[in-house]
């Protein structure tokens, strides 16, 4: 899309803003540089945020996750992915709080590197993927050693507990 086009998209979607608002997103505009696509996604995003919260725009664009991904080095991809992950979290706070407890239950399970987990897709489906590198008949029978363990010990139960 065009820069008059992205422009004209600008205008339509944030005429009811105030002008430090349109002026807080185009800061946001000026350093992840979106597509039309992710600035329509970004714009749906921010206004899901500010209704379910009773704000207005530019306090959503104003929270710390958000402000402290503007501030990060990288380049323009990386940093509107990165953004983009943090908007995400801050429009599906819940899922983000699955998603970090399961991350923290993985990590719990002490399998080490040898053993790669991955939650479904958006943590949908029940499944859990297992991943195991192994060296050896003998590192793979370590790796195996420590996952009945932690089967044993329930702490994979807890893991798929988290997906229920």
């Amino acid at each position: 899309m065009s820069a008059p086009a992205v422009a004209a998209l600008l205008a339509a979607r944030t005429a009811a803003w105030t002008a430090a608002e349109r002026a807080a997103l185009d800061q946001v505009v000026a350093a992840l540089r979106p597509s039309a696509r992710h600035l329509t996604d970004v714009l749906d995003w921010l206004d899901d945020v500010a209704v379910r919260d009773g704000v207005r725009p530019a306090a959503v664009l104003a929270r710390p996750g958000l402000e402290a991904q503007l501030r990060a080095r990288g380049s323009a991809p990386d940093l509107l992915k990165r953004w983009k992950e943090a908007l995400r979290r801050e429009r599906y706070p819940r899922l983000a709080a699955r998603e970090d407890a399961l991350a923290a239950t993985v990590r719990g399970l002490g399998l080490g590197r040898a053993v790669r987990v991955q939650p479904p897709a958006a943590l949908e489906g029940g499944v859990v993927t297992f991943t195991i590198a192994a060296r050896s008949a003998d590192e793979l029978a370590e790796v195996l050693e420590r996952l009945h363990a932690a089967l044993a010990a329930g702490r994979i139960e807890a893991l798929f507990a988290l997906l229920d």
